[in-house]
């Protein structure tokens, strides 16, 4: 259980780690991932293309569009008080992929 903390269970969430944003025409709540200090350059890249992406829909790296549910699934998860989980399908050479995690964020 994370117990109120943020991403990775590295402390509390903060302002710099939630955006506000519309996607799709509709409010979206985005819970960042944090870009450590010390982290490699590479790395902090990454995180910063995931950031962008999240909060406008479009991958600045690769130009992927965030797939969203169709309507019966969001609706569904809104009944059930669950998240809606939207996914990207980024270029295999996409800055965003600093580990080859196979192009999915």
């Amino acid at each position: 259980m994370n117990r109120g903390q943020g991403p990775g269970g590295k402390g509390p969430i903060n302002s710099d780690d939630i955006t506000v944003t519309r996607l799709g025409g509709q409010w979206a709540l985005v819970v960042q991932p944090v870009i450590p200090d010390d982290a490699p350059g590479p790395f902090k890249n990454a995180l910063a293309v995931r950031r962008a992406a999240n909060t406008t829909g479009v991958c600045p790296g690769c130009g992927a569009r965030m797939a969203m549910p169709n309507r019966a699934a969001r609706r569904a998860a809104a009944t059930a008080g669950r998240v809606v989980i939207a996914t990207f399908v980024h270029d295999d050479d996409c800055a965003v992929l600093c580990d080859g995690d196979g192009g999915t964020s």
